[in-house]
């Protein structure tokens, strides 16, 4: 298993597809992969401090594992197929399948590492051209927080 980072959340090319972009701590290869809107606001707040008074799911998810006596150790991503990844969260040593997203999105919260089995890595990581990666212009970040505004929870149904 190799630990990631999140680089960045971004718009892509298409309008409505943010993509999320990861990178091997020790390394120079990236992975990205596509998010719903509702995915990328999750992992977005999940960088953020977190509201009390509001917790999101993903917080929701680790006071329940925290109450039940439980330990998150680390997100797993496990597989890709058909370009569809594949996650889990260890709890107490064992996997618990969960969507890719929300995986990165509780990890991010609990402050646990993000790992990726090294086969996955392989075969999807690539070496960017300048592995300095830029962070999201004004305009990109303001794209999205409309697109955000825009967003019905019906959209997703």
């Amino acid at each position: 298993m190799r630990e990631l980072t999140v680089v960045e959340v971004r718009l892509a090319d298409d309008p409505g597809s943010p993509l999320l972009i990861l990178r091997e701590v020790e390394g120079r290869r990236q992975l990205a992969i596509w998010l719903t809107a509702a995915a990328a606001s999750g992992i977005l707040a999940a960088l953020e401090a977190p509201d009390p008074d509001h917790p999101s799911s993903h917080e929701l998810m680790i006071s329940l594992i925290d109450s039940l006596g439980g330990e998150l150790s680390v997100a797993h991503i496990v597989g890709h197929q058909e370009g569809v990844f594949y996650a889990e969260l260890i709890v107490d040593g064992r996997p618990v399948n969960a969507r890719p997203s929300d995986a990165i999105a509780v990890a991010l919260r609990a402050g646990v590492p993000i790992k990726i089995a090294e086969g996955v890595l392989d075969a999807v990581g690539v070496i960017p051209e300048s592995s300095e990666s830029e962070p999201p212009s004004e305009e990109q970040v303001e794209q999205f927080r409309q697109f955000l505004d825009s967003v019905n929870p019906d959209d997703f149904e």
